[in-house]
């Protein structure tokens, strides 16, 4: 009974974490919550490639109590960028309806993002073996190497693999997540309880490949955290406290003597790359959520929404995915591409009446999306245009699902 307690522990774990592969899933936990299990429906699940390169004014933040918010102001883009204001020249065509068929679908180039191919981490032209031992559950590279979250004898291991050999570096907690220049990873470890899941000593830690060092922070009082994104060695992240009440987003530096409450004190379940731009939880309720859209210079809502729920945006905003405000079950349901100004619908991807899963997706540039798809027993990622809505296979689809052991992770 015990061997058969352990097996169904960790069949568990796998499964929840693969749905969630960099613990970017932002607001989900409070919306089940308020929600409960009551019919098989669909979880959020939303991968975010997102960043952000505001830096906070730094506000001392102890998790246990309640959060500062923070004061002063988010520095202005870099010459050249675009302000929410002012949206570059976008051209929209096709139906607003895109089905997602794996038989329908033409081959294309490979992801330009890091993913996962069973026990490879592949970006561009490199990739990295996780050795066998353990499930993996989530990963990401850095600049000559990866981090991987293994799910094994019931509870979560963090390890780092390099030309060097495998490292461990103790008990997953949350991550890892990646700098889109390869050069910074971010994880978070914990000590776990007897039933593997972690609760206390939760501990940030922030890697540089260029020189190989790791910057540590302990989370005083947070039994939780979720990442937001990662750039420059700023870390953007949404601790919790005990009782599962999430605290405002918060950035962190390494070589920063502690966290910071970002400006705005933001329920944020997505960050643009400029940081310009937040998609902030407004409201929980047991039927759905809403949220907001904020030009983040000026805390000014663009546009507000009670039937997505925004889980990345591009560049500059200019797009951003959602799925939908409600939200509790196997994956994501159907999936839109809003415009990020306003908030109208541009592309519409139906899950149940088109026979598809989607467990997450990220932007790969400017007018793409790539989503983890699953179809008739079989999972692909697949890479569809915002501006034509043309969509194709970007690796081939393969047999096995998040609950059977997922092929690809994002």
């Amino acid at each position: 009974m015990a061997d058969y307690f352990d097996e169904e522990l960790e069949r568990s774990l796998v499964v929840q974490a693969s749905r969630v592969p960099s613990s970017h899933d932002l607001g989900r936990s409070a919306i089940t919550r308020a929600h409960g299990i009551r019919r098989r429906r669909r979880v959020v699940a939303g991968a975010l490639a997102a960043v952000v390169v505001a830096i906070a004014v730094p506000v001392g933040l102890q998790i246990g109590g309640a959060a500062t918010r923070g004061s002063g102001e988010i520095p202005p883009a870099t010459p050249g960028q675009t302000t929410p204001s002012d949206p570059p020249e976008r051209t929209i065509t096709g139906r607003e309806r895109v089905d997602v068929d794996f038989g329908a679908l033409s081959q294309g180039e490979a992801p330009l993002v890091p993913y996962v191919d069973g026990r490879t981490v592949v970006v561009g032209g490199s990739s990295y073996e996780v050795p066998a031992g353990g499930t993996v559950a989530a990963a990401t590279a850095f600049d000559g190497g990866a981090h991987a979250y293994l799910s094994r004898n019931g509870s979560g291991e963090l390890i780092r693999v390099t030309a060097a050999g495998v490292e461990a570096l103790g008990t997953a907690a949350a991550g890892p997540i990646g700098s889109p220049d390869l050069r910074w990873n971010a994880y978070a470890t914990g000590r776990a309880d007897k039933y593997g899941n972690v609760r206390t000593g939760i501990t940030l830690a922030v890697f540089d490949s260029a020189d190989g060092s790791t910057s540590t922070l302990p989370l005083a009082g947070a039994n939780n955290v979720r990442f937001v994104a990662l750039i420059d060695g700023t870390v953007y992240f949404r601790p919790e406290r005990p009782d599962g009440g999430p605290q405002p987003l918060s950035s962190w530096a390494a070589g920063q003597p502690g966290p910071s409450v970002v400006p705005g004190s933001y329920d944020a379940t997505a960050l643009s790359p400029d940081g310009q731009v937040v998609a902030d939880l407004t409201k929980i309720t047991d039927t759905g959520s809403c949220s907001r859209v904020v030009d983040t210079a000026t805390d000014t809502s663009l546009w507000q929404t009670c039937d997505y729920l925004i889980h990345g945006l591009t560049g500059q905003g200019e797009y951003s995915w959602a799925g939908p405000a409600y939200a509790d079950g196997y994956s994501l349901g159907d999936l839109a591409i809003l415009d990020g100004r306003t908030g109208e619908v541009i592309r519409r991807l139906p899950s149940f009446d088109s026979h598809v899963d989607f467990l997450d997706a990220v932007f790969e540039g400017a007018d793409h999306l790539l989503l983890r798809a699953e179809q008739d027993g079989r999972t692909a990622l697949v890479r569809c245009q915002v501006s034509t809505g043309q969509c194709e296979l970007a690796t081939t689809p393969r047999t096995g699902t998040a609950e059977t052991g997922s092929p690809y992770l994002l």
